[in-house]
């Protein structure tokens, strides 16, 4: 009976971790979000942006390697802005509920030193109403655009960036009330002309600690409900 009950304790254990391991992020959301559809080995860069809405089209483009930089496969998005504010965005957009917590990171570069001035780029988090923009209720990761709703990954890639490596940027926040949707963007804010580079964007929604809880809550009670039985 003693060691019934160790192997039961131990098969417990094996369960929590492995269903709180499944419960800790979902699948990512971004239709494309490796830039590889438009794609091609030796291609030149191309307008198309297959799954993302191009803000300012006309400055967003698919860039193939070796031409171009990639992190991974033969794709990444270029965002290249002319300077004076064109602020070339790419962005996604999804259903989503107030209290919902939302994940975006992935890795941007820039092949050149950024102007030391309002240059840089960023992934960022907008939640909205349908009809404006809100403000997240908390930031996890990343911080709070107050004048321009929404939360900025970090770090930006900057003038204090070092050039030709691919930096890793995240933003995670909670869905504010009224949320009925919630997009999420790959921007280059764009004072001077600067190009910048993004691959690999991975969006989720983390799933709320409650329903991990009830989960695990119900396991350890189907559990020992079973050695109560076989104790009796």
């Amino acid at each position: 009976m003693e060691k019934l009950g160790k192997l039961v304790v131990c098969m417990m254990c094996l369960t929590v971790f492995t269903l709180v391991g499944s419960t800790t992020s979902t699948a990512n959301v971004l239709v494309n979000p490796g830039f590889e559809a438009d794609a091609g080995f030796g291609n030149a860069p191309t307008a198309a942006t297959t799954g993302w809405t191009q803000g300012a089209p006309g400055f967003d483009f698919t860039t193939s390697a070796p031409g171009d930089p990639v992190r991974t496969g033969v794709g990444s998005l270029k965002l290249a802005g002319p300077g004076g504010f064109a602020v070339p965005v790419a962005f996604q957009t999804f259903a989503a509920s107030p209290g919902q917590v939302w994940d975006l990171q992935g890795y941007m570069l820039s092949l050149a030193p950024l102007p030391a001035d309002a240059t840089f780029g960023l992934l960022k988090i907008v939640f909205s109403d349908g009809i404006m923009d809100l403000v997240p209720a908390s930031a996890t990761i990343g911080t709070i655009n107050f004048a321009f709703p929404g939360i900025e990954s970090t770090p930006f890639q900057n003038s204090a960036s070092t050039p030709g490596v691919w930096n890793f940027t995240q933003a995670q926040g909670t869905a504010p009330v009224g949320t009925v949707q919630v997009s999420m963007f790959a921007i280059l804010v764009d004072q001077s002309a600067a190009n910048v580079y993004f691959d690999d964007l991975d969006a989720t929604l983390i799933p709320e600690p409650s329903s991990i809880g009830l989960a695990l809550a119900g396991l350890l009670g189907l559990a020992a409900f079973g050695w109560k039985k076989r104790r009796n």
